[in-house]
């Protein structure tokens, strides 16, 4: 039904724009983390390929599902149906589950059987007795194909099984029958594995352990540059290291180093790391060191000019590298980004976001406000300074301002700029902002200053400035 109904009928409903994109994204890490049950973790090859062509608004949401392998692991989960049992409580018991010898079947089975409890079938004499209820679209069949069965009368699987193999696909298509035996376990059905995400890390234990600091620090350097060219030989980089020290009392000293951006670049690194090496203190002697690399990303060689001038500017990495010593030095949470907003409002025009935004993207992404930059002073304050002043006129500047027990003359003013409050926002309070008139004076010694006054309550304020 039309959402503006399904609204009336449950007012209370939680809705959200459908992204399938997204829902994709989500399932295939969910997929990801399910590799700890199993090497062999796969989704559907439709839904890879509704991916790849851009089309997977046009897939139907039973394709939306996650396949483990789990031939071979026996020992490992000891018994099959406590792994199974393991999942249904992961997911609370929110998650249809099915465990068969076959894709075919489990898919089936966990798409089509209504069973709170997860369905286990582990031979696969028992596979056509389990599906013999279930509808033909349990087969992965399409459409026109589902049709046609319906016409003759045969609307379930089970149906499908009595009529003779021979003539099905000469009068339903190759496909019918080929899913019929993947079901059946007659014909293999390859799984579309995932891949499994790279660990990149590195460790050295000695025997006998490390004394001296000189030692400790060579290796840790050493352990860096090999992470390093492991990186970049894999064309990747590296948004953050963890460095483990362990010492032969089991003590152990962690030391993070969240970059800005991702660097494979050595030098640059080696820059970073020297500092916060020699403020580490080390205890004891040392068993065991560890550096491990996490948010990997991919990276690509880059050209940087073909002009021959001598005239340069900061690359990209440069900018990078420069954030990534300033979040190493002084905490990533300490650097932030002045970002414009879509608002005239002088208080909400503006805000501060992290240097390790995860949403960079959208954020460089957003249109500038269209005004003009110069419109607005160079400097704002935190909040407005209370003034005191005579205007000739509602509409006219102030003549003198009285500001930080200092009276000002005025030789030059422009405005007034009307700036209201936002009322088509409905989650902004409107008794916080009042309407103001805003404007640009000059004093006696050529500063440029930003005044308003507040018409509820005809106070004058001062608001910022020009340098």
């Amino acid at each position: 039904m039309a959402l503006p109904l399904a609204q009336a009928l449950c007012p209370n409903a939680h809705t959200e724009p459908f992204d399938p994109l997204r829902d994709i994204e989500a399932l295939y890490a969910l997929a990801r983390w399910c590799i700890r049950f199993s090497p062999l973790v796969g989704l559907d090859p439709e839904l890879i390929s509704a991916r790849d062509s851009s089309t997977p608004e046009k897939l139907s949401p039973c394709h939306y599902g996650i396949t483990i392998d789990l031939t071979g692991t026996e020992r490992l989960h000891r018994d099959l149906q406590q792994c199974v049992n393991l999942l249904h409580s992961v997911f609370k018991g929110r998650a249809r589950i099915a465990l068969t010898p076959t894709i075919g079947a489990s898919w089936a089975l966990s798409r089509y059987m209504m069973r709170e409890r997860p369905w286990v079938i582990l031979s696969c004499a028992e596979i056509p007795s389990a599906l013999q209820e279930l509808p033909l679209q349990a087969l992965r069949v399409d459409d026109v194909c589902v049709r046609l069965l319906k016409e003759v009368g045969v609307q379930r699987i089970g149906k499908l099984l009595a009529l003779p193999r021979h003539t099905l696909s000469q009068r339903f298509g190759k496909k019918l029958l080929y899913r019929l035996e993947q079901a059946l376990g007659e014909i293999e059905e390859r799984l579309l594995t995932i891949e499994m995400p790279r660990e990149f890390a590195i460790s050295r234990t000695f025997e006998p352990p490390l004394v001296t600091r000189r030692s400790i620090v060579m290796i840790i350097q050493h352990l860096f540059q090999s992470i390093v060219t492991e990186l970049r030989e894999h064309k990747k980089a590296a948004k953050y290291f963890q460095l483990t020290i362990s010492d032969t009392t089991d003590r152990t000293i962690r030391k993070e180093l969240p970059l800005a951006a991702a660097t494979s670049n050595q030098s640059h690194l080696s820059s970073i790391i020297e500092p916060i090496i020699d403020t580490l203190h080390f205890f004891g002697e040392v068993r065991e060191v560890r550096i491990a690399a996490h948010q990997i990303e991919s990276k690509t060689s880059e050209q940087h000019t073909f002009s021959t001038s001598q005239q340069t500017y900061p690359t990209e990495q440069q900018r990078q590298e420069l954030m990534n010593n300033f979040c190493v030095r002084i905490g990533k949470d300490r650097v932030t980004f002045a970002k414009l907003n879509h608002s005239y409002v002088p208080e909400r025009s503006f805000c501060y976001r992290p240097a390790l935004s995860s949403t960079d993207d959208v954020h460089l992404a957003e249109e500038i406000p269209s005004y003009n930059l110069n419109e607005r002073p160079s400097i704002l304050f935190p909040s407005p300074e209370p003034i005191s002043t005579i205007s000739m006129l509602p509409d006219k500047p102030p003549s003198y301002i009285n500001w930080r027990g200092r009276r000002l003359s005025i030789t030059a003013g422009v405005g007034p700029e009307r700036i209201a409050p936002e009322w088509w926002r409905s989650n902004v309070q409107h008794d916080s902002f009042t309407e103001r008139d805003y404007f640009r004076i000059q004093d006696e010694i050529g500063r440029w200053l930003w005044v308003y006054r507040d018409r509820q309550s005809l106070e004058w304020f001062l608001h910022g400035m020009w340098i």
